[in-house]
């Protein structure tokens, strides 16, 4: 019976964190990563792949918090960040 409630109560945080968060995808400069990744605290640090020819800038995809989101999509914009996406995130367990 505990094991159902607990399972029960993960599953609602999921839920609840879920609307709380987006998840981000956007290309940026490899010399400005770091400035890019402290503007968005997120569940995990990102993932960060190459870019097919393309030394200098880096696909980046995380889980962030959607609080401020607006500024800091322009503060992104500013430090070189292009292709930004915001998605819903339906269900996440962390």
């Amino acid at each position: 019976k505990q094991q159902l409630i607990d399972k029960l109560l993960t599953r609602i945080q999921g839920v609840i964190q879920a609307r709380e968060s987006k998840y981000i995808m956007m290309h940026a400069p490899t010399e400005r990563l770091d400035e890019v990744i402290a503007l968005l605290p997120g569940a995990e640090r990102p993932t960060i792949l190459p870019l097919a020819g393309d030394q200098q800038r880096v696909a980046m995809h995380m889980v962030s918090s959607e609080t401020l989101f607006w500024e800091t999509m322009e503060k992104l914009k500013a430090l070189g960040a292009s292709s930004i996406l915001v998605l819903p995130i339906e269900k996440m367990m962390e």
